[in-house]
C-alpha cells in the first residue's frame, strides 16, 4: 500500500507559522486598563479583533492586521467617556494600549500599557 497524496490542504483550518494565530502564545486575552477600561483581543489568522468595554459595557470593536496595524475606539457608557487606540507591534508580537478615561466631576486619567500576544 503506497501513501495517497492529497491535492487540498485537509488542515487548512490549522493556523500555521505564516499567520498571526500561528505565531502567537495564546489566540484570545483580555487587559485592564485605568480601571474601567477592558480591552480584549481575539487573534483569528492574520487579523487581531478588538473588543473595548468602558464600565463592562462595550463601546467598540475593531480589526488590526499587518497591514492596518493600528485603530482607535472611543465612547461612553455609565457616565464615563473613553477612546483608546490600540497598535499591533510585531518584535515581539504585542499589542500597544493606550487610553483616556475622563469622568463627571474627578476629570480625566490617562496610562498605556502592552498586552503580549
Amino acid at each position: 500500500m503506497g501513501v495517497k497524496s492529497h491535492k487540498t490542504d485537509i488542515l487548512a483550518h490549522i493556523d500555521g507559522p505564516e499567520t498571526l494565530a500561528g505565531q502567537v502564545v495564546a489566540n484570545a486575552a483580555c487587559i485592564t486598563l485605568l480601571g474601567v477600561l477592558k480591552v480584549c483581543a481575539d487573534v483569528q489568522g492574520s487579523k487581531v479583533k478588538i473588543t473595548v468595554y468602558l464600565a463592562g459595557i462595550e463601546i467598540g470593536s475593531g480589526v488590526v492586521d499587518l497591514k492596518n496595524p493600528s485603530i482607535t475606539i472611543g465612547g461612553g457608557a455609565a457616565g464615563f467617556k473613553a477612546e483608546v487606540k490600540i497598535t499591533l507591534k510585531t518584535n515581539p508580537l504585542a499589542l500597544e494600549i493606550c487610553g483616556k478615561v475622563c469622568a463627571p466631576f474627578v476629570g480625566c486619567k490617562s496610562g498605556c500599557t502592552t498586552l503580549h500576544l
